[in-house]
């Protein structure tokens, strides 16, 4: 009789496994934490839902070391309140990283260029509103390259540089289309923006290539 109750209760175990897609594995949100809560901060969680379904690898994993919101903010705060280490330059976050048989990444910087040199680099840089501009992606499939205007309080003549540069790399997959790459990049700057409280309000349009 205990024999054909525990075969019983096996199997309700065993469906119920099935049921709520218990495998035993743990979920990227499990075995990265703060990697997909930054992430799910900085592009939106539906996004990254939608990310991750599109890029379908079982052996997806972040590779980017574990980088909260708030240490993103405070690092790029600092470097816009403190003098400029032109030895160092400005250091270059990793916000975001993908890796597996599909691959995605998004980095954040303080951008190397002036507003000036941007606005006469025209070659390369095309401007999408007030003081944002987006690279030239050269063509379909290449990464979404913006800068944008980002003044910090309490920084007003001593901040090295106030362009605020991020970068999406095309995610790694043929279903990818266009607008959602640059909705993720969009969705991006406009994070940035609000957790750095740029004093001067960027407004990050939906439409990076309408320009004006």
């Amino acid at each position: 009789m205990r024999s054909v109750i525990r075969i019983a209760w096996c199997g309700a175990i065993a469906a119920l496994a099935v049921s709520t897609g218990c495998s035993g594995e743990q979920s990227l949100g499990e075995q990265y934490p703060t990697q997909w809560k930054t992430c799910n901060a900085l592009f939106g969680a539906k996004n990254m839902e939608s990310l991750r379904d599109i890029l379908d690898s079982d052996d997806l994993k972040f590779s980017n070391k574990a980088l909260s919101v708030d240490r993103l903010a405070r690092g790029l705060t600092q470097e816009a309140t403190e003098p400029y280490d032109e030895i160092k330059g400005f250091e270059e976050y990793d916000a975001c990283r993908l890796s597996g048989n599909g691959r995605f990444s998004a980095t954040v910087r303080w951008a190397a260029d002036s507003l000036k040199a941007v606005q006469t680099y025209t070659e390369r840089w095309h401007r999408a509103a007030a003081d944002v501009y987006v690279a030239d992606t050269s063509g379909v499939g290449g990464d979404v390259d913006l800068v944008f205007r980002c003044e910090i309080k309490g920084a007003v003549g001593q901040q090295a540089q106030v362009l605020l540069e991020a970068r999406v790399n095309a995610p790694d997959s043929p279903r990818v289309s266009e607008e959602f790459h640059q909705q993720l990049a969009v969705k991006l700057a406009r994070t940035l923006a609000d957790e750095l409280a740029c004093a001067n309000e960027p407004d990050i349009p939906d439409d990076l290539w309408l320009g004006e």
